[in-house]
């Protein structure tokens, strides 16, 4: 698939650039919004990647002149600016979406894919063609279940004939499809990775699955009554979003983090000049000797830098680049508190350009999530960290039982092997497996600290109260104390793993603000949540009837007032025990007393802090969850 990036900072157009490739789209580039036009004008693409703020033609009225020319490309903004006005604006201009600056590559990935899902509803991620199956979320290609090693561009070769089933496509054709317009390559070029195609093709078992059509080109090998052989698939569990963003990002990442880290090796000096003049307009404006000239291109600059620092993961520093901007939007006429304000923002965000790039910082955390999910609908998987092999294989005996597989690592080095093949579902941690309570500690922080979302039971001879205080603020889940009997810790861990279930929960969102539903998405989808996000109250009732939810969020403020929708919810007798967690900017107490008289469960303030959202939704979900079951089941299912 094709696209055009019309971006003016050039770093950043390289690292989207980078981000894209990887995910087998040919990009075209543009740096300014006339460029971006034309290239629009002459060539077709499946969708445009473009930044507000533009010279020569500003993002939105390049929106425009495209749509008044009855192009219907799907336009995706990259804007800086995050206010609502500002959004209305580019989707009235004719964008179909946005993201705001800075923002992950995951959430830019997923938005693109259901942009062109949009386009071609019928699109499928997986396609079949005899015994070829092309996977499009994870980029894989297996013939007869073997995984084939082919190029980014045999790949794009292959998926384009596989979608296209019927067509021939000319050599022209392919360089068009295929090939970005600073390549341009030779028609050898496009015959040769043809070539290359069909041996590794031929190889795997998959011979004259590409036919030559004499005088015209290229296709897919139709079967002896000239009907196509592909077949589309649906997606597979393993296949959602919450779950394919970290494939991707897995499978890529070793080669992201090093092209991104190049990028900005390159670009450093150019980010610390434009920092430098910064400084210079600070000062200008300690002496009363900014002009309004000045300051808008002080505005300007720091604005740029709000995206651009935001791509190599300086998210501290994009913050401050955007307290910045605002400053300066405010004018030259600023009170010597503001003033003072900027100085210290300036000299904190030079600290943060000293920091090393913080691409991948959770890499080996988010590993161990995505192969938990992926491994939802299989046996869970107990790891025992415990010495004692008499106890340790009475609690693999007990836990057959309950059909939950275990495995036993009795040093550190099995402990990190282990977790390295196969994330467990929870570890049950002996605090003494290496005769010192001090290892113990250590490697429960290890655990908690490096897989955020793996569960460690403790158990322990040591039953003192210092030790188990130790524990909880190391993030251990159970505390048990030895002896104990073999049932009884199964017991424990299957209260563990019905919590960890609770990430299939299905939560309702009703906000009437768009921006904050696709925030909430981002924020709950990485955890496994089946969401309903429903921005227009009329359809209240029948959404939550139909979709019979596990948690209700709500905001106060709306067409229907929230706390008017709770109210609703506990006058039924069927709805009156859903729990419900209220969002919303207000912090008075007469709200907050509202919201619980209506029979709130739960309050939250904007703007939304993720780990505390998180952990309530979790505290909540499982409350209900041990209120509504009178015993543990008899088996693990």
């Amino acid at each position: 698939m094709k696209i055009l990036l019309v971006e003016d900072d050039q770093a950043a157009a390289e690292v989207l650039k980078k981000i894209l490739t990887h995910q087998h789209y040919t990009v075209d580039l543009a740096d300014d919004g006339e460029t971006g036009l034309s290239f629009a004008e002459m060539y077709a693409y499946d969708l445009i990647l473009l930044d507000v703020m533009l010279p020569k033609l500003d993002g939105l009225t390049f929106c425009r002149q495209l749509r008044a020319e009855k192009n219907d490309t799907p336009i995706l903004l990259l804007t800086a600016l995050d206010s609502s006005t500002s959004k209305v604006i580019g989707l009235d201009a004719g964008a179909n979406d946005y993201v705001v600056k800075p923002f992950e590559a995951n959430e830019l990935l997923a938005r693109i894919r259901a942009l062109v899902r949009q386009k071609s509803p019928a699109l499928s991620s997986v396609i079949e063609a005899g015994n070829v199956r092309l996977d499009s979320t994870s980029s894989n290609v297996t013939c007869n279940g073997q995984i084939l090693r082919l190029t980014a561009k045999e790949y794009a070769l292959l998926e384009l004939f596989m979608r296209n089933s019927h067509r021939i496509f000319s050599q022209e054709m392919l360089v068009d499809y295929l090939w970005s317009s600073e390549e341009m390559p030779l028609t050898n070029t496009v015959r040769a990775h043809i070539k290359a195609l069909r041996q590794k093709l031929k190889q795997a078992g998959a011979n004259d699955l590409i036919e030559t059509v004499h005088g015209q080109g290229y296709r897919l090998k139709l079967q002896q009554n000239g009907h196509s052989q592909v077949k589309l698939s649906p997606a597979t569990k393993l296949e959602q979003p919450t779950q394919v963003d970290a494939i991707v990002a897995e499978r890529y990442q070793p080669q992201l983090s090093s092209a991104l880290a190049d990028i900005w090796k390159r670009f450093q000096p150019q980010y610390s000049d434009r920092i430098t003049s910064l400084e210079q307009n600070i000062t200008q404006l300690l002496a009363n000797t900014l002009t309004e000239e000045q300051a808008q291109l002080a505005q300007a600059s720091a604005h740029q830098l709000i995206g651009s620092l935001g791509s190599f993961g300086f998210v501290e520093a994009s913050r401050l680049s955007r307290e910045i901007e605002k400053i300066f939007r405010a004018g030259v006429k600023q009170s010597r508190v503001e003033v003072e304000r900027l100085s210290q923002l300036i000299i904190a965000l030079r600290q943060e350009l000293e920091r090393p790039v913080a691409i991948a910082s959770d890499a080996r955390a988010k590993r161990c999530l995505w192969q938990r999910f992926a491994n939802i609908k299989q046996q869970p998987y107990l790891l025992i960290v415990d010495p004692d092999v008499q106890l340790s294989q009475q609690l693999i005996n007990e836990a057959a039982i309950w059909e939950i597989q275990a495995l036993v690592a009795t040093n550190l080095i099995e402990v990190r092997e282990a977790i390295a093949q196969n994330c467990p579902d929870v570890v049950l941690l002996d605090l003494g497996f290496s005769n010192s309570i001090e290892s113990g500690l250590e490697l429960l922080a290890e655990l908690t600290t490096n897989y955020w979302d793996l569960p460690v039971l403790v158990f322990t001879a040591h039953e003192d109260f210092a030790t188990r205080l130790k524990v909880a603020r190391l993030g251990g889940q159970i505390f048990l104390h030895k002896p104990v009997p073999p049932a009884s810790v199964l017991t424990a861990v299957i209260q563990v793993l019905e919590r960890s279930n609770i990430v299939q929960a299905k939560i309702m969102v009703v906000d009437d603000d768009p921006q904050m539903l696709n925030i909430l998405r981002s924020l709950l989808e990485p955890w496994g949540f089946e969401l309903m996000l429903l921005d227009d109250c009329d359809r209240f009732w029948e959404t939550l009837n139909a979709f019979n939810p596990d948690l209700l969020i709500l905001d106060v403020e709306m067409p229907l007032s929230g706390i008017e929708l709770c109210q609703v919810v506990r006058n039924d007798l069927y709805w009156s025990r859903l729990p419900v967690m209220f969002l919303s900017v207000h912090k008075d107490a007469e709200t907050v007393n509202r919201v619980f008289a209506a029979g709130a469960d739960d309050y939250l303030s904007k703007p939304i802090n993720r780990p505390e959202l998180i952990a309530r939704i979790m505290n909540r979900l499982e409350r209900t969850l041990t209120s509504n079951s009178a015993s543990l089941p008899k088996k693990w299912v």
